[in-house]
């Protein structure tokens, strides 16, 4: 497939040749924009399956965001199985982008077959953002409260219109804002980890039926506790969370062989 090329408009923004449009980023949410833009792309038809996208320092120039920050986003939409890196090509929309059914599946298969390395990072969540509900209550840093906040909204808007990939966006916002309401940028740091590790377990269970709003009801829940600087209520309402989340994950598995360990 030929590579699509770029020119400047009068402003200094690159327009691609082509047509494909993308949106300059505003100041905040940098990851999640990026995220969002590029996720965009894909459900506009503007890329389509077996497209190329376009190269890291385009995409960062267009968006108007760092090179770091596009990988990232990118990052995401690989683990979700919508794009594809071919080392020394590029990377490519897959054919799954087009199949909610194949992506499903794709994502359940996956959290089975990892379920033993699924099942211990949970545990590790239950004790370190346990640990971030009970410090937010006390320290209630001002960026993370007012992510958290945007998260419910993002939370309920992709609920309504069954989006998975804007769910587990959200999802992974509302946690990583929880985390830095604590004020404990280690813990941030390791909470995100994590989180990164378990996109396509996040994906299966927040497609399964009724499960988003069961979850965004849990993460109010959270929220409200914090707000309240209730840090026994937000640590159990926390926990109580994650055990939904594992009652969700255990559903989902089918008999089988394990595969190999999580890779980082």
């Amino acid at each position: 497939m030929a590579k699509r090329g770029t020119t400047k408009t009068g402003s200094g923004a690159l327009a691609p040749e082509d047509g494909l449009q993308l949106n300059p980023l505003q100041p905040l949410s940098l990851k999640e924009q990026a995220k969002r833009e590029l996720k965009r792309l894909i459900d506009d038809g503007a890329l389509g399956p077996g497209d190329k996208l376009p190269s890291e320092r385009e995409l960062s120039e267009q968006l108007r965001v760092s090179r770091g920050t596009v990988r990232e986003a990118v990052q995401f939409l690989r683990a979700l199985g919508l794009v594809e890196i071919r080392h020394g090509a590029g990377t490519f929309v897959t054919d799954a982008s087009a199949d909610p059914e194949a992506l499903g599946a794709a994502w359940r298969s996956w959290t089975a077959l990892h379920a033993d390395d699924v099942h211990e990072l949970i545990e590790v969540r239950k004790g370190l953002e346990a640990l971030s509900a009970e410090l937010a209550c006390a320290r209630q840093a001002p960026d993370g409260m007012d992510e958290m906040a945007r998260a419910l909204e993002e939370l309920e808007a992709a609920a309504e219109a069954s989006d998975v990939t804007a769910l587990v966006q959200a999802d992974i916002q509302f946690h990583h804002g929880l985390a830095q309401a604590s004020g404990n940028h280690a813990l941030l740091e390791l909470v995100s980890l994590i989180g990164d590790r378990l996109v396509r377990e996040r994906a299966a269970v927040l497609d399964m039926e009724d499960r988003s709003e069961r979850s965004l009801e849990e993460c109010r829940e959270i929220y409200a506790a914090v707000r309240a600087k209730d840090p026994s209520r937000a640590r159990e309402s926390l926990i109580r969370h994650l055990d939904s989340v594992e009652s969700a994950v255990a559903a989902l598995l089918s008999e089988g062989e394990r595969a190999e360990p999580l890779q980082p």
